[in-house]
């Protein structure tokens, strides 16, 4: 005996499909990369348009460094003219959302450190797929709501 998902629940089962694969070949969009080293304590400022298509981004700071190399201190932060969307001290990453026709500073701030004084990072900045990944949520809520009621 086959059993089927029929009703609501197969429904909204049928749509988090859909969607998981609509977010799955929606990869983020690479925006900006770059690798460079840090000598002795300073900061380096990259600049890009935010694009129309976008509203949020993901930056990525990651440490590269390998021993003799290492960083003492790594950091970065993001604003605008006018205001500051988000820093973080040490490598990782943070989303923050954008203005389209916007410009945007990325300020990479290191100490370096080891044997030679330096370190080496990389910057990456993706467009995120957020449209995707809210139809995946909502269509998950929509399969909680109907097995609540199923079971009730």
């Amino acid at each position: 005996m086959k059993n089927r998902i029929t009703g609501p629940l197969g429904l909204a089962f049928s749509i988090a499909t859909i969607f998981l694969c609509v977010a799955t070949a929606a990869q983020a969009a690479l925006i900006f990369e770059t690798t460079d080293f840090i000598t002795d304590a300073k900061g380096i400022n990259y600049s890009f348009p935010a694009q129309e298509n976008h509203t949020h981004y993901t930056a990525t700071l990651s440490d590269l460094s390998f021993a003799p190399l290492s960083f003492d201190y790594l950091g970065l932060s993001i604003s605008t003219s006018t205001q500051t969307l988000g820093k973080m001290d040490g490598p990782g990453c943070f989303t923050f959302a954008i203005d389209p026709g916007t410009t945007y500073f990325f300020n990479v701030f290191g100490d370096g450190g080891g044997i030679y004084n330096t370190g080496l990072y990389g910057l990456q900045v993706t467009a995120a797929p957020v449209p995707a990944a809210l139809g995946l949520f909502a269509s998950g809520l929509i399969a909680l709501v109907a097995i609540k009621r199923r079971s009730l």
